[in-house]
């Protein structure tokens, strides 16, 4: 079968599918793709079992034709093509990729082998703008745990609730809450989505064009116009964030978020990136302190603060990640008096929380 196609209507597809091909995997098929070839449209397939793709193209052929093909290198082959027609010849095992002088050819498995993928049995479903989706994801993603002892933490929580959807991440040292008010959301339980598939996702999806996402008990499809994503969900119980937001916290500065970021890299050039820094809130003033084997370094922030003196050690990246994520320009800092998780908002509306905890020196 002989196959004349335009490099860029397949290119697109492959490069965002390819991603999931599960390249440690113990089964080998897990690292190809699967072309169906069809008389209305063309379908591309990627799976590692826990997160799979379907890509669709509107390209058709006289006859059915399915391939299975090694995913990474037959993108790298594309890549370096020429911006023009592409002819695939298929001769049973073997793919032959032609244009003008280049000829390659690749062995192909057999389809039979290739796992199914198919779409989810929805419970729950609804359509979301795909930047309020990526400004989701955004927003919580740097939290998420990395420690898979803590399975249950290292995805993004979701929940649906009176027109509302909250993400949550947290590591168990910090936690970053999101809250995006979107019509047509239901009220659904909590999913937790594994940070892996969330990276597949931002891969995906477009900024502006319509995303569908549809939720049943073990799964959460992401839909656009050309790309599913079906991801398995994390399975248990995802803790009672509710209750981790700190509401006492009596101690409240306001403070310019660039002059703190700053102030935040020229005392950390002297330490490691997760090492701590000290931060004291005084009359009128905030200190940022560091010290390690090869000196020390202070910065000095005059800031309207009229409350008591009060010093936290906190892990300098927790926190600059935590500044980098909020916008506008200050931030507003709750603490307590004692030991305790530090708030950190956004000084236009309450949307977006973030929890630190100070670390004990």
């Amino acid at each position: 079968m002989n196959i004349s196609i335009d490099k860029s209507s397949i290119l697109g597809p492959i490069s965002k599918l390819v991603g999931i091909t599960e390249k440690r995997s113990l089964m080998p098929i897990l690292s190809n793709i699967l072309i169906e070839f069809g008389t209305t449209h063309t379908t591309i397939y990627s799976t590692d079992l826990e997160l799979s793709a379907i890509g669709y193209i509107e390209y058709s052929t006289p006859e059915n034709k399915k391939i299975v093909v090694h995913g990474k290198k037959f993108l790298e082959i594309l890549r370096e093509m020429d911006n023009d027609e592409i002819m695939l010849q298929i001769d049973e095992n073997l793919l032959t990729i032609k244009q003008k002088q280049t000829k390659i050819v690749l062995s192909l498995q057999d389809p039979d082998e290739f796992p199914e993928v198919k779409k989810i049995n929805v419970d729950e479903e609804f359509v979301v703008d795909g930047t309020a989706l990526l400004e989701m994801i955004d927003k919580v993603s740097f939290a998420v745990s990395l420690d898979e002892t803590r399975y249950i933490l290292t995805g993004m929580h979701m929940r649906g609730k009176d027109g509302s959807i909250t993400v949550v991440g947290t590591d168990g040292y910090r936690m970053a809450l999101y809250e995006k008010v979107l019509d047509g959301v239901g009220n659904f339980k909590g999913i937790t989505i594994p940070k892996r598939s969330l990276s597949e996702i931002e891969r995906v999806i477009d900024e502006g064009e319509k995303v569908t996402l549809s939720i049943d008990e073990k799964h959460v499809q992401i839909s656009t116009k050309n790309i599913v994503v079906v991801s398995r969900v994390i399975e248990g119980s995802f803790p009672d964030f509710e209750n981790v937001i700190p509401a006492g916290n009596d101690n409240v500065i306001h403070f310019e978020k660039e002059l703190f970021f700053k102030g935040l890299k020229k005392v950390s050039s002297i330490i490691g990136r997760s090492e701590p820094v000290k931060i004291t809130l005084s009359q009128g003033k905030m200190e940022i302190e560091a010290e390690s084997d090869i000196g020390r370094a202070k910065e000095v922030m005059l800031v309207d603060y009229g409350g008591e003196e009060i010093s936290m050690n906190f892990n300098v990246r927790f926190v600059m990640d935590v500044i980098s994520h909020i916008n506008g320009g200050a931030v507003i800092m709750s603490a307590p008096s004692t030991y305790g998780a530090v708030l950190f908002r956004e000084e236009e509306g309450d949307s977006y929380k973030n929890i630190v905890m100070p670390i004990r020196v």
